[in-house]
C-alpha cells in the first residue's frame, strides 16, 4: 500500500513539474513573441501610447497631419484590432485628413485597469487621451457598434468638442428597459483563471477557437497585426468591466440623447439589404468568411434557400429599418441613414464603399 501512495506521490510530481516547465516555456515564447509584435507595430506606426493618468491609452494617428479635419475612430465592443483593420476603409480619408484609432482601456496597445468602464469613465478617457496628445477639437467621431452609444453621449455632453458623426452599423439606443446586471463582481473577478491564462501566454493556443480569420482582401502581416492586437484584449480587465457595464452604459447613452444639430451619417449594414440581390450577396460572403474560419454549421447552399424565407428576410429587414433605424435617426437629430447591406463588420467586407461614403459626407460638410 505504502509503496503503491509512493508511486502515485511521484507520478502526481513529474506531472506538476512538466505542468509547471510547459507553463514556463509557454510564457516564455508569448514574451518573446510579444515583444516582436510590438516592435512591428511601432514600425508600422500603431504604437502611440498616452497617459490618462495611472495608466496610458494607446493614440495612433496616420493620414494628413494637417488635413482638414480630425477623424476619430471608436473601436466596437471587443475590437481591439480595429486601428488595423479599419485601415483599408480610412485610405481614401487619410490622404486629406487626419485618422485616430483610440484603444481603450485593455483594448490592443492600452493599458489595463480595474476601473468600472461606465459610459462616463469611458468618454472622459477618450477626451483626456486626446488631450494630452494635443490633438485639439472638434472631431468626427467614426464609432462602429457599442461605440455610437460612447459617441452619442460624447456628443450630447461635450457638442463643442463633436463637429460630426458616421456611425458604422452603430448599436441601436431605445427605451428598452434592461434587467439589473447580476453576474457578480466587475473585472478579472469574473474569470479569474482565463485573465492568468491569457497573461500567461495560453491565449495563442486557441486564438482561432477566439478569434476569426479576417476576409481574403486583408494581407498575412494585417492578420498578423490584427492577432497581435486580439490578443492583448482578450481576457482584459477593462474589456470583462465593460462587458458587465454594457446595459446600464446603453441606458444612460439613451437617457442623455436629444436631438440636435451636429451632422451624423448612420451606415447601416446588418439591416441593409433591399433586394434579393443584396441579400444573397450577403449570405454568401458570411457563409464565404464562415468556411473559411470552419464555423459552418450547415452545408445547404444560399441558392437552396427558399423564396418565401428570402422575402420574409427582407420584409424584416424593413420592419426594423421603420421601427428601430429611422425612429433612432430622427431621436438624434440631423442624422442622414445610408443602407450599404452586409455584416455588422462592414468595414471589412466593403471597405472601398465605406471609405467613399465617409468621403461624401464629409464633403457635404465642407460645402
Amino acid at each position: 500500500m505504502k509503496k503503491a501512495l509512493k508511486i502515485t506521490g511521484r507520478i502526481l510530481l513529474i506531472i506538476l513539474i512538466l505542468l509547471l516547465l510547459f507553463t514556463l516555456v509557454t510564457f516564455i515564447i508569448h514574451r518573446v513573441k510579444s515583444d516582436q509584435e510590438t516592435a512591428l507595430l511601432k514600425e508600422k506606426g500603431y504604437y502611440a501610447p498616452v497617459s490618462v493618468g495611472d495608466y496610458s491609452l494607446n493614440v495612433a494617428e496616420f493620414g494628413n497631419e494637417n488635413g482638414s479635419h480630425t477623424i476619430v475612430a471608436l473601436a466596437g465592443l471587443g475590437m481591439g484590432d480595429h486601428s488595423v483593420t479599419e485601415r483599408q476603409m480610412t485610405a481614401v480619408l487619410e490622404k486629406d485628413n487626419t485618422v485616430v484609432f483610440i484603444d481603450r482601456a485593455g483594448y490592443g496597445l492600452s493599458d489595463d485597469t480595474d476601473n468600472d468602464m461606465t459610459i462616463e469613465y469611458i468618454v472622459e478617457n477618450y477626451r483626456k487621451a486626446l488631450q494630452n496628445a494635443g490633438i485639439k477639437a472638434p472631431y468626427i467621431l467614426m464609432p462602429h457598434s457599442i461605440g455610437g452609444a460612447y459617441a452619442n453621449y460624447w456628443s450630447c455632453r461635450y457638442p463643442d468638442e463633436i463637429e460630426a458623426i458616421a456611425f458604422l452599423d452603430g448599436t441601436q439606443l431605445s427605451d428598452e428597459v434592461f434587467e439589473e446586471n447580476e453576474s457578480g463582481s466587475v473585472g478579472i473577478k469574473e474569470d479569474i483563471i482565463c485573465f492568468f491564462a491569457a497573461k500567461l501566454g495560453f491565449g495563442r493556443y486557441r486564438l482561432r477557437e477566439c478569434e476569426w480569420l479576417l476576409p481574403d482582401n486583408y494581407s498575412e502581416e494585417e492578420q498578423y497585426l490584427a492577432d497581435a492586437l486580439q490578443l492583448r484584449t482578450e481576457y482584459s480587465a477593462a474589456l470583462a468591466s465593460e462587458e458587465y457595464e454594457h446595459d446600464k452604459n446603453l441606458q444612460a447613452a439613451w437617457s442623455g440623447l436629444a436631438a440636435n444639430d451636429i451632422p451624423k451619417l448612420y451606415i447601416c449594414s446588418s439591416w441593409g439589404a433591399k433586394t434579393k440581390a443584396e441579400l444573397i450577396g450577403s449570405l454568401e460572403w458570411i457563409g464565404s468568411l464562415q468556411e473559411k474560419n470552419h464555423k459552418r454549421t450547415s452545408s445547404i447552399s444560399v441558392s437552396d434557400i427558399p423564396e418565401e424565407r428570402i422575402t420574409q428576410q427582407l420584409d424584416a429587414f424593413e420592419t426594423l429599418r421603420q421601427d428601430v433605424i429611422y425612429p433612432y435617426a430622427e431621436k438624434m437629430g440631423n442624422c442622414e441613414v445610408v443602407l450599404l447591406a452586409g455584416d455588422h463588420a462592414i468595414y471589412e467586407q466593403r471597405p472601398e464603399e465605406c471609405g467613399e461614403i465617409i468621403k461624401a459626407f464629409i464633403d457635404r460638410l465642407d460645402s
